[in-house]
């Protein structure tokens, strides 16, 4: 276990985006750049405020990078996914043996690490990482307030354990933000009802929980994440969970996300595509936050019961391992509250495009539909709303939302396309909520929020879209549309291997070009144009001008959808700066026969290409002196079935691919 104390507290006044009030903001440190370098927790005290101010929402900005390069045992990142955990243990005295005795050892926050193997040193270019990345998580953990007061031990565990070749581990840092105010409603107590990491079988043996609810506790919520792990754990679709109050099913909600090919951070090096139990590799576990108001018998005892199910008519994902090999991360908390402290209070709750949030990598830079994400935190269920955004000191955009949002849910809203007045000056993009119910709102310091933004790019009025279908084409397409949804183009129905030139020219505007991978089979499709794991072969997508070069090489490795916003007019915004990035391709891959290579420069270089088999050694070299742009067709009928790595070394640049030879 690592211990140290290393807290940094800072008061800053900032002014909320109301003409009516002031907010005081204090921000917490409690990891700075700690390597999670072992199995294991990583403990750092840290010093909250005490407790005396109300806070109206309370953040947990979660950090994660590589390792430390200056790590003495593992520098960079590691090539696994590993479950981490952000957890508060409050200190309660002393034992016998002068120990410190903790309560509340309550979880804020699961998060899964990618796959870093593109992040490792010699390995990221072309992907868009480097050994310098980083990726925020932010929770929202304002209902924990009681708990985060005076002194705190946060703890953050990692469950990888360092393994030769698989590069080095992961780095957290912490900072917490308190934001004064009034909270949606006052917690009065948190209680950790269970929290383990056990079997399936195992599982079965969980404990009811009996609770005494005051006539105090009007309010109620249990917050439970789970997460399945182990070949049946991680795989197996259809198992769920079930909350139960006083002998009645109240909730059952299905441990199983189907939407991993469409994570943040991409491309993996590993099986980052492939769904699982509630969590994707590189994300958050899944947390639901499940209302129990309307069942709870105040003053009185209720009998509250968590499960984890597999009904008969699920087959675990390899039957001979049955349960034995199915494990499962969980936390379940219940929180008591008193009544919300607003009948209406609509807010803005994030702004998802335009922003630079790394959470919402796949949605930007847009010049189109702005998307947001509303809030109730009124007792009074809200059915109508006035969504106004756009740019200061321009005129606004008014949208009225309807809808039906209960206490605490929250929904996604795609606005009308925008004008985007300018693409010089530096404009502040705002979305403000308005009159909800079409009354007025009791608490107005939430509903309004500012965000960063970058341009997207211009492209030449015509350009033409080079696309090379893999092995499987029924999985693949792409489509054009204007700002407005119209479409222009659709490309489907293609043949294998094959290499498509359609060529566009377009009218001053902002248009969406998506390529999806979505069609054929749902349990093999959503795998990019080109992925190392399986034997769909290698498929690319690349924009040249007409007439010119090529100037947009799409990532083939993108899982479900890979979606590109850009506009026509004002040739002015750094596409010279984007425009030729290098590019170097190995397809088809996996291969049986031949492997084709094609690399392109911006400058001329001496350029070396090396196939290195699994034990290092050189099988392959061809040199090309004073060369830009090339292709080459090796003959592998006689390798060996297995993996081999593709080297390309300039003057400047190395470059890595990974390759499958199968027979």
């Amino acid at each position: 276990m690592t211990k140290s104390i290393n807290s940094i507290l800072i008061f800053i006044f900032l002014f909320s985006f109301s003409s009516n009030s002031q907010e005081d903001t204090t921000f917490v440190q409690a990891h700075d750049y700690v390597d999670m370098d072992a199995h294991g927790n990583f403990d750092n005290w840290a010093v909250f405020p005490d407790g005396s101010n109300s806070y109206r929402q309370i953040l947990m900005h979660y950090d994660l990078r590589c390792g430390s390069p200056n790590n003495p045992t593992w520098p960079g990142c590691s090539g696994w996914d590993y479950t981490t955990k952000i957890s508060l243990l409050k200190e309660n005295g002393l034992d016998d043996n002068e120990d410190p005795i903790f309560i509340h050892d309550q979880t804020l926050a699961n998060v899964v690490t990618p796959y870093g193997t593109y992040m490792q040193p010699g390995n990221s270019q072309g992907t868009g990482f480097s050994p310098n990345w980083v990726h925020r998580y932010t929770y929202d953990v304002t209902d924990f307030a009681p708990l985060l007061k005076d002194s705190v031990l946060i703890r953050a565990f990692y469950g990888g354990w360092p393994q030769s070749g698989a590069g080095g581990c992961f780095n957290v840092t912490l900072n917490f933000e308190f934001i004064e105010g009034i909270p949606p409603r006052n917690v009065l107590d948190v209680k950790n009802l269970w929290s383990g990491n056990q079997s399936y079988a195992n599982l079965q043996n969980l404990t009811d929980s009996n609770i005494f609810f005051s006539n105090d506790d009007l309010n109620s919520m249990l917050r439970v994440t789970v997460s399945g792990h182990g070949l049946n754990g991680e795989f197996t679709e259809g198992v769920n969970y079930h909350v139960e109050i006083n002998d009645e099913n109240i909730y059952t909600h299905e441990l199983w996300r189907d939407d991993c090919g469409e994570v943040a951070i991409y491309p993996q090096g590993g099986t980052w595509i492939y769904n699982r139990a509630n969590w994707c590799p590189g994300d958050k576990a899944t947390t639901i936050e499940h209302e129990l108001t309307d069942f709870i018998n105040l003053n009185d005892n209720n009998s509250l019961s968590f499960k984890i199910l597999k009904p008969n008519s699920v087959s675990w994902y390899n039957q001979s391992e049955g349960e034995g090999s199915a494990s499962y991360i969980y936390d379940a908390q219940l929180f008591t509250y008193g009544e919300p402290n607003f009948n209406l209070d609509a807010v803005m709750e994030d702004i998802i495009a335009p922003s630079t949030k790394q959470e919402h990598f796949r949605f930007n830079p847009t010049c189109s539909n702005p998307i947001v994400k509303i809030k109730n935190q009124g007792s009074q269920n809200l059915t109508s709303v006035e969504i106004v955004y756009g740019f200061d000191n321009y005129n606004p955009n008014i949208y009225t939302w309807v809808g039906n949002l209960e206490f605490g849910q929250s929904e996604i809203v795609m606005l009308p396309p925008i004008n985007w007045y300018s693409w010089d000056d530096d404009l502040s993009f705002y979305a403000r909520v308005n009159s909800p119910n079409f009354n007025e709102d009791e608490y107005n310091v939430n509903d309004i929020l500012y965000t960063n933004y970058e341009y997207v790019q211009e492209y030449p009025s015509k350009f033409a879209m080079y696309f090379k279908t893999n092995n499987f084409p029924n999985e693949s397409s792409y489509e054009l549309r204007d700002n407005f949804g119209n479409l222009i183009f659709e490309k489907t129905g293609m043949d294998a291997n094959t290499l498509y030139r359609d060529t566009f020219e377009l009218a001053p505007g902002c248009y969406k070009l998506q390529i999806l991978d979505t069609g054929g089979s749902p349990y093999s499709n959503e795998d990019g144009l080109a992925w190392w794991a399986n034997n769909d072969g290698s498929g690319y997508a690349r924009l040249r001008s007409v007439p010119g070069g090529f100037f947009k090489y799409y990532e083939p490795d993108f899982g479900s959808e890979l979606t590109d916003y850009f506009r026509i007019g004002e040739y002015s915004i750094d596409l010279k700066d984007h425009s030729f990035a290098p590019f170097f391709e190995v397809y088809p891959n996996p291969s049986k026969n031949y492997l084709n290579i094609d690399f392109e420069f911006v400058d001329k270089s001496n350029v070396n290409i090396f196939l290195l088999d699994i034990t290092g050694q050189i099988i392959f070299d061809k040199r090309f002196y004073n060369s830009s742009s090339n292709s080459i067709k090796i003959d592998i009928s006689n390798f060996p079935t297995g993996i081999y790595t593709c080297v390309l070394k300039t003057s400047a640049d190395i470059f890595n691919k990974r390759v499958v030879v199968i027979k």
